[in-house]
């Protein structure tokens, strides 16, 4: 289900504790308006402590409609990052502070005047408690792992043999904290017009990393809807609410659609 309004206004209609994982992508206080085919938004709060203020009550809502083994995900970037920290901080005290992601996106404008580029977001992941659902994911193995178990069993595993044991290769390195995805590209199959919209290796990512299989996942600013795809490929429900009728409809012209499921990066 999708719902055009604040969410503000939405949130209270909801049970609690009822989303197992919360993403959410809202303005970045940009200062500026964001225009694309599909649709465009005013980005502009004041100061960054006009901002905290709008979010305020909305992440608070947002808290108590998280189930109490969930997560949430507040992606932001250098503009607010601090200042919504210590907000997340106050509303889940009591909670668990889980990590600090950093997405490396790559792509985008090169325009660095004095300064260094800037080529990455922040991704705060917060649980409502200490049995939040954690699903270890591991990148793909290096020339060298695969080298160290050069032995493949009769089930097509990959293993090494030690002092008489056998150790079958799990995967990679476990997932750490810096995220190296893509943004999309411009000639990419996957966009679909709307301004900030991001990749659904990403969503895909912290969906598999933090929910199972039948598990709402929650989108407050869904915009394009690819929260919402990822969670529907992925096996999980799915709730999104937006402010705008427009991001509303592309959303879900896109989890209507079959030819709009691109794969995933991982």
């Amino acid at each position: 289900m999708i719902h055009t309004g604040d969410c503000l206004d939405v949130l209270p209609t909801l049970p609690t504790e009822s989303a197992q994982l919360i993403y959410l992508d809202p303005p970045f206080n940009t200062q500026r308006t964001h225009r694309a085919a599909e649709g465009s938004y005013a980005d502009s709060f004041g100061s960054p402590r006009d901002y905290v203020a709008w979010m305020r009550p909305r992440t608070e809502a947002l808290y108590r409609v998280l189930s109490s083994h969930g997560a949430l995900f507040f992606h932001c970037d250098t503009r607010t990052s601090h200042y919504v920290k210590v907000l997340l901080d106050e509303v889940f005290e009591g909670g668990a502070f889980v990590n600090e992601i950093v997405w490396r996106y790559g792509l985008g404008a090169s325009r660095p005047g004095r300064k260094l580029l800037t080529k990455h977001d922040t991704i705060f992941w917060y649980a409502k408690g200490p049995q939040y659902v954690f699903n270890l994911q591991r990148g793909e193995p290096t020339t060298a792992m695969l080298n160290k178990y050069r032995h493949v069993d009769e089930e097509g595993r990959r293993y090494m043999l030690s002092y008489g044991k056998r150790y079958v290769l799990k995967g990679g390195k476990p997932l750490d904290d810096v995220w190296e995805i893509p943004a999309i590209a411009a000639t990419s199959g996957e966009r679909v017009g709307y301004p900030t919209q991001k990749p659904l290796a990403l969503l895909t990512r912290i969906i598999t990393l933090a929910s199972n299989s039948g598990d709402l996942v929650l989108d407050p600013f869904c915009g394009s809807g690819t929260t919402l795809l990822a969670a529907q490929n992925l096996g999980r429900r799915w709730l999104g609410i937006d402010a705008s009728e427009q991001a509303v409809q592309v959303a879900r012209r896109r989890v209507e659609s079959p030819e709009s499921r691109v794969p995933s990066a991982e």
